[in-house]
């Protein structure tokens, strides 16, 4: 298993960013029996390590039970729940900084903002980075037109 540690310098390359994107993408095909053992995607404002070490960021990540898997930024990374909080310095009964979604509202708030996120986190809880923000990941990065569509049609039962 890789630490969070492990893809911190990631993090910081603007390009990379896409955690958001690649959490909600984990939640559009979710087969029925993932969801229903409850697979979950969550946004969370997260502390940084490294040269980010204390600033707070949001990121995004998905949950199923007692394991984690983050595969931003290309990475693999599967830890246990407890570890990863910790790591991350994630606290799930901070008002605005924390938040689990099931497919559904998933695929809800997709077609609703027409972005992969962050949707219901307090940004203010987030601390100014030394560079450029945009370093963190990408926030509120829209979901493509024919994407939006195919989202549409599985919240309306047509797929």
């Amino acid at each position: 298993m890789k630490r969070f540690n492990s893809f911190k310098t990631v993090l910081t390359e603007a390009k990379l960013g896409d955690c958001f994107e690649a959490a909600g993408r984990e939640m559009l095909d979710l087969p029925d029996e993932m969801a229903k053992a409850g697979f979950r995607m969550v946004h969370a404002i997260v502390r940084g390590e490294g040269e980010l070490k204390g600033r707070r960021f949001g990121h995004a990540f998905n949950k199923l039970g007692d394991m984690i898997f983050d595969n931003s930024n290309s990475k693999t990374v599967t830890m246990r729940k407890a570890a990863y909080f910790e790591q991350g310095g994630i606290d799930p009964k901070e008002k605005g900084a924390y938040v689990e979604y099931n497919k559904e509202k998933t695929l809800i708030n997709l077609v609703k903002y027409k972005h992969w996120g962050p949707w219901d986190l307090n940004l203010s809880l987030e601390e100014e980075i030394p560079d450029d923000r945009k370093e963190i990941g990408k926030k509120r990065l829209r979901v493509p037109s024919k994407m939006l569509q195919t989202i549409k049609d599985k919240v309306n039962g047509q797929v």
